[in-house]
């Protein structure tokens, strides 16, 4: 019981990171440690058809991991639809420290890649920001200095004057 509690928390913190424009609440799913089994449970919903459809309900619903999937289903439509208008509104009279919090949530996901990484290459290290930046459309600022690029990009592109 306290793990489809905990399962059905993520779900919503997955949700309210959905309500969020431009924030993935496969984000939070990576951070919370769930995202592999997420992709996995949502990749068996095609082997469990065969023994849904001969009749062997209990057996389609282990192969799909339907368990977890309806926790955290329920975790992200309840928050979807109970904190959409209080995000909404937060993010209309606040929004720099809303933003904050998701654009820290997304450098923790960063982290959190860059532990898994075993092998480094510097130069790709040096070359992926420029190229990423030049893909996305948005100016370059003049002074470029690792997260401070991030931040003036992203704020940059969320002002008034630039839309």
């Amino acid at each position: 019981m306290k793990n489809a509690l905990l399962l059905y928390a993520k779900g919503m913190a997955m949700g309210a990171a959905d309500v969020v424009p431009g924030v993935s609440g496969g984000t939070v799913a990576f951070i919370t440690g769930i995202y592999d089994e997420l992709l996995r449970s949502i990749a068996s919903l095609p082997t469990a058809v065969g023994p849904l459809l001969r009749g062997r309900v209990a057996e389609a619903w282990a192969r799909a991991n339907a368990s977890f999937l309806l926790v955290l289903f329920a975790g992200i439509l309840t928050s979807v639809f109970t904190l959409a208008k209080v995000i909404t509104y937060l993010l209309e009279r606040h929004p720099i420290p809303v933003w904050s919090f998701f654009f820290g949530l997304i450098l923790v996901s960063v982290y959190l890649v860059g532990r898994e990484i075993k092998q480094r290459n510097l130069p790709l290290l040096l070359l992926s920001p420029p190229a990423s930046f030049s893909r996305s459309g948005l100016p370059w600022p003049r002074r470029c200095n690792g997260a401070a690029t991030c931040s003036a990009c992203f704020w940059r592109a969320r002002s008034p004057s630039a839309r």
